[in-house]
């Protein structure tokens, strides 16, 4: 090790370079602290051994300076003193010394101090390696991280990019919000008509969230639109409307229990009819959250009784399409249960009772007006800040 001697007494010095050199060690010699203290700068010494009562420059104040600087590395300082006391000691370990030796020195006590020095070096040099190679992973860590997020945010714009963009069809207005979670979400939907007549809608909540639940729900889209396996638009006439949404809703059942391979995931949906010549609505619930039904007549928003059982948990399953008038002023409201988990500013969870007094209140509303309010009304939105869970949210209104 290359070992700085300082000790304004030239024998002293002369014999611990005697010893150290002995040992293998490089010596240099400083008469005093700031001697010392301009060679530390200039060399690189692992141990620094000092006397305590120098002129210039004591040993404890040497021992300050060294501790206060930013060197590269770490210098162990033994202390040489002829005082003893417990004071003095707590003196030299506060003004940063690693060690103490007596005088007169002895070479075989020196020579453990050494070894003791060379151990806490030889530690301090491990854990340096480590700290810098920890740095390397961080930083590659970092480097993955932001890839992701980069990705993570190209696809969240790819999923909202297959979201429906028109929201008028003849006298049928509609209207939507969709917030992922996170970057992406099993959340979707889609609606377009089949003819001037009739319009096919869904509104999907895939389990979990994330990217596995987001790539299922795109998989869907495929699988439902007007060209995909599941669907062909000579199968849906005003004469079957009312039998296509359990058809079709049994079909994709099956296909995600014995084709798809889902792992984990399930998927409850409200998938449907508007008939705008009969004026009826017809769909099939599979576990998604009851919707709610504007009713022109009694001008009241109202809970839609129903309940079925999710897609993709057991094969064979068979659903029941519901039935229900349609008039000019109707409204029909859609959501996923990630409005379910949001609370109120006091903290208490939203309930289906909260939603249905807040789109009783905002009945007079247009649908895109409607949706705006809720959504300020239920902090959605907002850029940067995480949900609970992936937020949906659809409205299909008659217009007059």
């Amino acid at each position: 090790m290359n070992i700085l001697i300082v000790d304004d007494a030239r024998d002293m010095q002369l014999i611990l370079r005697r010893i150290l050199t002995l040992m293998g060690h490089q010596v240099m010699l400083a008469d005093h602290g700031q001697q010392a203290w301009n060679l530390i700068q200039q060399h690189n010494f692992q141990v620094v051994i000092c006397d305590w009562v120098m002129p210039v420059m004591d040993g404890p104040t040497l021992c300050r300076t060294i501790r206060d600087a930013d060197l590269p590395h770490y210098v162990y300082i033994i202390l040489l003193t002829g005082m003893s006391g417990k004071q003095n000691l707590i003196l030299g370990m506060d003004a940063g010394a690693d060690d103490f030796a007596t005088k007169p020195i002895v070479r075989e006590e020196l020579e453990v101090r050494i070894r003791a020095a060379q151990r806490v070096l030889n530690l301090e040099h491990t854990l340096e390696e480590k700290h810098r190679n920890l740095e390397s992973v961080n930083q590659s860590l970092s480097a993955a991280q932001a890839l992701i997020q980069s990705d993570l945010k190209r696809a969240a714009t790819l999923q909202t990019g297959v979201l429906p963009v028109q929201k008028m069809f003849g006298r049928l207005c509609v209207d939507w919000f969709f917030q992922p979670a996170q970057y992406i979400g099993g959340d979707t939907f889609n609606y377009f008509p089949i003819n001037d007549e009739l319009l096919f809608f869904y509104s999907i909540d895939v389990s979990g969230h994330g990217i596995s639940s987001a790539l299922l729900s795109m998989c869907l889209q495929t699988l439902l639109s007007s060209t995909g396996e599941l669907y062909c638009v000579d199968e849906l006439t005003r004469t079957n409307a009312a039998r296509f949404p359990s058809r079709l809703a049994e079909r994709l059942n099956y296909h995600l229990n014995h084709t798809l391979d889902t792992g984990d995931h399930y998927l409850t949906l409200i998938m449907g009819v508007v008939d705008t010549v009969d004026e009826r609505l017809y769909f099939v619930q599979a576990g998604h959250p009851q919707p709610f039904l504007y009713n022109p007549i009694t001008q009241r928003v109202e809970r839609v009784d129903c309940t079925g059982f999710p897609i993709g948990l057991l094969p064979d399953m068979e659903y029941e399409t519901i039935d229900l008038p349609f008039p000019p002023g109707s409204r029909f409201i859609l959501y996923s249960d990630g409005i379910l988990e949001l609370q109120h500013a006091s903290g208490a969870p939203m309930t289906e009772d909260d939603l249905q007094e807040r789109l009783q209140a905002l009945s007079a509303l247009p649908a895109r007006l409607l949706v705006s309010k809720l959504g300020e009304q239920l902090g959605l939105g907002r850029a940067g800040e995480d949900k609970p869970d992936d937020i949906s949210l659809l409205t299909i209104d008659f217009c007059g």
